[in-house]
């Protein structure tokens, strides 16, 4: 008996026959039948232990309008976009806005019960869109007394209620909103208190930049606070504010702003740090396009021939010139500012000579009218300080017609009107 068992595990049993096949594929077909019959029963047995299908559920919406708060998610994304040199994104939010406002209106109040609805209105609002918005739903909608502040506030600010506005939105209670509407509150109030509050406004515009980083709302407060900074006497923290606003937002829709901003600020540095200066510009801009660092020094260099700074205009001028990538406009320009800030110190030939050899076609007209001056006081230069006085009759006048504070003037009186309509 064991070899035959032997024998039957050594020899292989043998495969099936075509007469066979038949039967096994019609087994398969059982077996297939079978798991699903399997299957329509279970899922027969698990509707049975589902409740009962209502009746009016057909009639419930399968979809629904985007809420307001979902709305301004989509503006908030906008906006960063902008921050990041977006220019169409500008464009697009104005849409935006523009088609969201009577959608506000219209929603019924009951959406306005959802704080999350509240909280983004006001967003809204702020950020440009109609006050309107703000307006029907303090009409239409029954407030808690801890709901109205932050909703009167914003719709006061838009109004243009500074005080009301102030007083509304600073009792604010920001510690458990979302940090996007936290940092644009911060940022109203900020704007709201830089005249009369310099310092608490700087406090609400680090928190805007602690809570917002790398969004519009921030762009926004670094550009304010370089000027708040600097009003404060806390030119570190200016000189902060701006590397970091240019290591971040260079490319931002906003940056020439910012740059013309850049360049009052630090052209009006006191007289005797004019090379800390020219060393804290290179340092800020070091990391944006050498055209745009550029156009820095010569905006400095004219608002500090225009301030007095003869030194600072110099070396601004003469930092300009030291690019390469200057073409004949800029070059034209760095040396009419870099002459005229220093008539009394060269060789009046030289002078002379620079000042004719600039294409008086190829300046701003303010500069022409910078060059004509700056020729006009060479002019007198050549001729006696003082006609007709003799000796020391008149010691008085002889100092009032100094031609250095002749030339002061004349270059002042050329172009302070068009430094004051482009002043930020």
């Amino acid at each position: 008996m064991i070899a035959a068992a032997s024998a039957a595990v050594a020899e292989p049993t043998a495969p099936p026959t075509a007469v066979v096949q038949p039967d096994a594929e019609a087994a398969a077909t059982r077996v297939r039948a079978a798991g699903e019959a399997a299957k329509s029963a279970e899922i027969a047995v698990a509707a049975q232990d589902e409740e009962p299908a209502d009746p009016e559920a057909s009639k419930w919406p399968r979809e629904r309008a985007p809420m307001p708060y979902e709305i301004v998610r989509s503006l908030q994304f906008l906006q960063d976009q902008v921050a990041r040199g977006n220019g169409p994104a500008i464009r697009v939010q104005s849409m935006l806005l523009r088609r969201y406002g009577p959608t506000f209106l219209g929603l019924k109040p009951e959406t306005w019960e959802d704080p999350r609805n509240r909280r983004a209105a006001a967003l809204f609002v702020l950020s440009g869109g109609p006050p309107s918005v703000l307006r029907g739903i303090l009409a239409r909608v029954t407030l808690a007394p801890e709901d109205r502040p932050l909703l009167e506030g914003a719709l006061a600010y838009v109004e243009n209620r500074s005080a009301d506005a102030e007083k509304k939105l600073s009792v604010v209670d920001l510690t458990h909103v979302e940090s996007g509407l936290a940092a644009q509150v911060n940022l109203a109030v900020a704007q709201l208190q830089q005249a009369d509050k310099p310092a608490e406004a700087l406090r609400r515009l680090s928190q805007v930049m602690l809570i917002a980083p790398g969004t519009l709302l921030e762009e926004a407060a670094l550009r304010m606070g370089v000027l708040l900074a600097e009003q404060t006497g806390d030119q570190e923290a200016a000189n902060r504010y701006a590397r970091q606003y240019f290591d971040r937002f260079s490319a931002s829709a906003y940056a020439g702003n910012f740059r013309a901003r850049f360049a009052a600020v630090y052209a009006a540095r006191p007289a005797g740090t004019e090379d800390a200066v020219i060393a804290t510009i290179a340092d800020a801009t070091a990391t944006i396009p050498r055209l745009e660092q550029l156009g820095i020094y010569l905006a400095v260099g004219r608002r500090a021939l225009v301030a007095g700074n003869l030194t600072l205009a110099n070396k601004a001028a003469a930092k300009a010139l030291t690019y390469d990538e200057a073409g004949e406009s800029e070059r034209q320009r760095a040396l009419l500012y870099e002459v005229a800030s220093t008539l009394t110190e060269r060789d009046f030939a030289e002078v002379k000579a620079t000042l004719e050899a600039i294409d008086p076609d190829a300046l701003h007209p303010a500069d022409r009218e910078l060059r004509n001056a700056a020729m006009d006081v060479l002019s007198e230069m050549r001729k006696p300080m003082v006609a007709g006085i003799v000796g020391a009759e008149a010691p008085q006048e002889a100092a009032t017609l100094s031609p250095i504070l002749a030339r002061g003037a004349a270059i002042l009186d050329a172009v302070r009107d068009d430094l004051k309509k482009a002043a930020p």
